[in-house]
């Protein structure tokens, strides 16, 4: 009861700030940390938070990594926009029947054009590229209390390197995974990158926020084949946004996904692919040991990414 409660309250307080007008959407640091690589869950929308059951889950509920038992092994491929290449990989083993965990590494990077101005700001042409990249290294780890809840946390540490500057961070991410008392429901909720920052792009020593998340969602599965999720993110610095996922399993071999981001107005330009801002689609396709997924997912008209991930059961 005393753990309901909890849980109860907390979703309170977070319903409470998603109302709460923010000014300062989108002024963190470390922006890559919003950017996810798990292809299924793109294809449902990264709505995840309360699904979470593969090693992926360190990305989005680490407690959904007490689903597991055997070790498993994923790899993901993401084709960004202007040529920038990201992915992922995460390693999943139980210690325990009670305690297990997994490692995880996230990357990005790519190349920008370089642009010259006088000391008032005047554009003066280009000079050449520069280029960036970022890294995410951490440890996961879910511990079952009892069959009502598991908790879970990742430390991570994160690099940032723009031309020949760099900054670093030391970051947490907390979640709980909570079986309702309806068999066919659960609850996820996720407070994400809360941490502080180690060094700094400049000898400034000028901090740069962490993009500080909270996530509640709800994975509804009436029967093994299907399943309807539905996640509320709020950035402490942004807008809250709703996501939307569903999953059909038609065939033991074939899965297909679908799903719909809220801030899909952010990428309308009045084009001729606004109309696709917001959804995604995929499959996931077993053979054997294997598991390989696929996403497409649409940004209006700042065009579509292809997101592919390639899972080994151990």
């Amino acid at each position: 009861m005393k753990i309901k409660l909890i849980m109860i309250l907390s979703v309170m307080i977070f319903c409470w700030e998603l109302w709460a007008e923010d000014d300062l959407a989108g002024t963190s640091g470390f922006a890559f940390l919003k950017i996810n690589y798990s292809a299924r869950a793109t294809a449902m929308g990264n709505a995840y938070t309360a699904l979470a059951d593969n090693a992926d889950a360190v990305f989005f509920n680490p407690a959904g990594l007490q689903a597991m038992n055997k070790p498993q092994a994923t790899v993901s491929y993401l084709n960004y926009f202007e040529g920038i290449q990201a992915g992922s990989f995460s390693y999943f083993r139980a210690y325990n029947k009670n305690l297990k965990y997994a490692a995880f590494m996230q990357y990005m990077s790519g190349s920008e054009t370089r642009t010259l101005s006088d000391p008032n700001g005047e554009y003066l042409g280009e000079d050449g590229t520069f280029g960036f990249s970022n890294t995410v290294m951490g440890l996961g780890g879910s511990y079952y209390i009892n069959p009502l809840i598991t908790v879970g946390a990742n430390v991570k540490f994160l690099i940032d390197i723009l031309d020949q500057n760099s900054a670093s961070a030391l970051a947490v991410d907390l979640a709980i995974l909570h079986q309702t008392t309806n068999d066919n429901l659960k609850l996820g909720v996720a407070l994400k990158n809360f941490g502080t920052q180690i060094s700094s792009y400049t000898e400034s020593d000028y901090e740069e926020d962490l993009p500080n998340t909270i996530s509640v969602g709800f994975s509804y599965n009436p029967n093994e084949k299907f399943y309807a999720n539905l996640d509320v993110n709020k950035p402490l610095a942004g807008d809250y946004a709703a996501h939307v996922g569903l999953e059909y399993q038609i065939h033991e071999l074939l899965a297909l996904r679908s799903g719909y981001k809220s801030k899909a107005e952010d990428w309308k330009a009045g084009g001729d692919l606004e109309i696709f801002s917001g959804i995604s689609l995929g499959l996931g396709f077993a053979w054997k040991q294997y598991l390989f997924d696929y996403a497409i997912a649409s940004y209006g008209d700042l065009g579509f990414i292809n997101n592919f991930t390639l899972t080994y059961h151990f």
